[in-house]
């Protein structure tokens, strides 16, 4: 499994486009979004299987605040002669103030019938009940808040091969 990261923590842009050109090729990508100075993020990712029997996923989290505005564009396309292919793309981006703002729109173009493609895509704040749960048990609101930032980015923060940061 070919596993790659990246991070984008300043205004700036990032395109990626993996391609998936062997047959049994697979691909994890997970990208990170830190929008915490005030700015333009953009993330725009295709990942574009051209050959039968590959395996792709694609996982982007970001947390926005202080007024940045964050863009994130994802698309999985399936060639005609990509079946048995099986790829998802996931996008999530949590608000942590009113002032900041987030769109995050997935895409799937498909020319043919056997295959496994989804996505999913969510934009929100943070949940009033997991941090009046850890407000209740001693931890104050700020490190609450911190913990659970921390467990929202947990799976697409870690070790890979290849990190890639905006400019």
């Amino acid at each position: 499994m070919n596993i790659k990261r990246f991070k984008l923590d300043k205004p700036g842009e990032i395109d990626l486009v993996i391609p998936f050109l062997a047959s049994l090729e697979e691909k994890e990508v997970f990208g990170v979004i830190s929008a915490v100075e005030p700015g333009d993020y953009k993330v725009r990712v295709v990942a574009d299987h051209k050959v039968p029997n590959t395996f792709g996923r694609i996982v982007i989290k970001g947390v926005v605040a202080n007024g940045a505005r964050v863009t994130v564009d994802g698309m999985v396309k399936i060639a005609k002669g990509a079946r048995k292919t099986d790829s998802f793309l996931e996008m999530r981006i949590l608000l942590l103030d009113k002032q900041s703002s987030a769109v995050a729109e997935p895409k799937l173009e498909i020319e043919n019938n056997e295959v496994k493609a989804s996505h999913a895509a969510t934009v929100g704040k943070i949940d009033e009940d997991q941090l009046f749960y850890l407000t209740s048990r001693g931890i104050d609101e700020p490190g609450a808040k911190k913990l659970i930032v921390a467990g929202f980015l947990k799976e697409a923060v870690g070790e890979g091969d290849t990190v890639t940061r905006g400019r």
